[in-house]
């Protein structure tokens, strides 16, 4: 009975070695390349996947919730829809704040240690900077 019984173990370690070897060599793209990826849902680092009507959406539902915890600490109901209007026709406004500068500075300078560091060229501080800048302002 002994026998049988590491026949069969080996067997089923064998035929899933074998398997496993298999599927390493031809199974497709490498599986860190689909980590956190949905099949079902598409990626948010896709560019257009937000659209107008998403983002209305997105906004109202963060308003009915604010309205709810409103509601619920006792306080009066605000006017959902006169809100979103406001929010969604508010026109995005040009960064030029003298901290967020700062910061964007602080940064740009800590890219540029960095690459001192390694041996690699510097680039341009202000060009850098004002592109990060711009970056943030886009709405």
């Amino acid at each position: 009975m002994d026998s049988v019984f590491g026949i069969v173990i080996f067997s089923v370690v064998g035929i899933s070695g074998v398997i496993a070897i298999g599927t390493f060599i031809f199974g497709g793209a490498p599986p860190h390349s689909t980590i956190g990826g949905n099949a079902f849902v598409p990626s948010v680092n896709d560019p257009g996947v937000e659209t107008p009507d998403m983002r209305e959406d997105d906004v109202r539902q963060m308003l009915e919730a604010r309205n709810r915890r409103r509601i619920a600490r006792g306080e009066s109901p605000q006017d959902i829809d006169a809100e979103l209007r406001d929010l969604l026709s508010a026109p995005a406004e040009p960064v030029d704040d003298a901290e967020v500068r700062a910061e964007v500075e602080a940064m740009v300078a800590a890219r540029h240690a960095r690459r001192r560091r390694r041996g690699r060229p510097e680039g341009d501080f202000a060009a850098e900077v004002e592109e990060l800048l711009g970056r943030i302002s886009r709405p």
